[in-house]
């Protein structure tokens, strides 16, 4: 029988994360579970957009965090982890975009995080596809950039094996092991293993585990997707991720193509229970739906990038992000059983957040007090509620598709 002083479930860009936190505060003997390989659920999929900026104020520490250890773990590693230093631009078309520009101008100067203020112009040459004439105000992050999803979570899990950590891929959680209000551990395929600090951080899967001990996660999966054209050479080069707020839309360079993601209105979403273990098992998007989306936002995104009318698309891909119905992170201690941590919940924002979330998890595994407020975080801040229900899920989905309606509100018809 094994033992540890702590057991990270789940090998996507959060636990890696989780793990190497741990490792680096010298959190002694970790194991990190992982039920298929490394990165190959959501975090092999997502858009790997690193803005350190948003509108919800509680997130940037976490975002500046993760941007910062991108340095650290390259240094650390000596190679590449896939971040792409271009900076960012936010555009403003309307009063209430504009509004929440300057509102994250002024969070940006909070966090000493480098923001400007540029001129259409200036923006325009930046990026050659893009149309600012509609544009009013534009903010540009010189800092800010994206990454490679998948570089960045085994660039986390190699510097965490570097360090001591041991990595069991291929290796399921079948349950949790508690005792006296206690968490014990948990069984795997392969037999137990014993350790009184556990960190859930399965992703879609996480709120199966939690309900084992008597709390499911107050979160569902829900889709998130994105298209990329053709390779073109009137692209450009590597330039500045943009995000579109007016058009519930973001969009960045990709090897001479453009990936552009879009908030759609009505986001589906899934029961966790009907997922199956191995997630190259599963699609979320039926049929051809998806093109059907992006026709629906092609008159808003338009605006700023005109060539969406003629433009080829080669590739869509979809993957389940995990959503709250209040839109932020679920991050602390799982009520009822203590050691039993949570870290998920990321609402899209899972590779921006992932060293600001390991980091705060290491703090808590081992007793320290956090460096940030955690109580926006807090797992049991719903009540108990059964994330399973459809109407719970909606409120999830909603969470991510009230984005675009409040975005789409000033160009589109409701």
């Amino acid at each position: 029988m094994a033992q540890f002083d702590h057991i990270v479930i789940g090998g996507g860009i959060i636990g890696a994360s989780v793990a190497y936190h741990l490792a680096r505060e010298k959190g002694g003997s970790i194991v990190l579970v992982e039920r298929n390989a490394l990165a190959s659920a959501a975090s092999s999929r997502a858009a790997g957009m690193v803005l350190q900026v948003s509108t919800n104020p509680t997130k940037t520490p976490l975002a500046k965090r993760t941007r910062e250890t991108v340095d650290i773990l390259a240094e650390e590693l000596g190679e590449d982890v896939g971040f792409h230093d271009v900076g960012s631009l936010r555009l403003a078309a309307t009063d209430a975009r504009i509004s929440e520009l300057d509102g994250m101008a002024a969070e940006a100067e909070r966090h000493d995080i480098p923001f400007e203020w540029i001129d259409p112009a200036a923006a325009g040459e930046l990026v050659p596809w893009l149309d600012v004439s509609s544009v009013r105000k534009i903010g540009f992050l010189p800092t800010d950039g994206y990454v490679d999803p998948y570089l960045l979570s085994m660039a986390y899990a190699r510097a965490a094996a570097a360090l001591g950590v041991e990595i069991r891929e291929r290796s399921a959680v079948t349950g949790v092991l508690t005792t006296g209000g206690r968490v014990a551990g948990v069984e795997t395929a392969a037999g137990r293993i014993e350790s009184e600090s556990v960190i859930d951080a399965a992703g879609a899967w996480a709120s199966l585990l939690s309900a084992r001990v008597g709390f499911p996660l107050p979160m569902a999966p829900v889709r998130s997707h994105y298209w990329i054209t053709k390779p073109d050479s009137t692209n450009g080069g590597d330039h500045p991720a943009v995000t579109m707020p007016d058009a519930g839309a973001y969009a960045r360079y990709d090897v001479g193509a453009v990936l552009l993601g879009i908030r759609e209105r009505h986001s589906a979403t899934f029961d966790a229970r009907e997922l199956p273990d191995d997630p190259a098992a599963f699609s979320p998007t039926v049929g051809e739906a998806h093109w059907d989306r992006l026709a629906e936002a092609a008159e808003a995104v338009g605006r700023f990038f005109p060539g969406i009318a003629e433009v080829q698309f080669a590739n869509y891909i979809a993957g389940l992000s995990t959503y709250t119905p209040d839109g932020n992170i679920i991050l602390g201690p799982v009520p009822g059983v203590s050691g039993f941590l949570a870290a998920t919940g990321c609402c899209g924002s899972g590779v921006v957040l992932s060293a600001g979330i390991g980091s705060a998890i290491a703090e808590l595994a081992l007793d320290q007090v956090p460096r940030i407020d955690l109580a926006p975080f807090r797992p049991d801040r719903f009540g108990r509620v059964d994330p399973f229900g459809a109407a719970f899920r909606e409120r999830c989905a909603a969470a991510r598709a009230n984005k675009s309606r409040k975005l789409l509100s000033d160009v589109l018809p409701c």
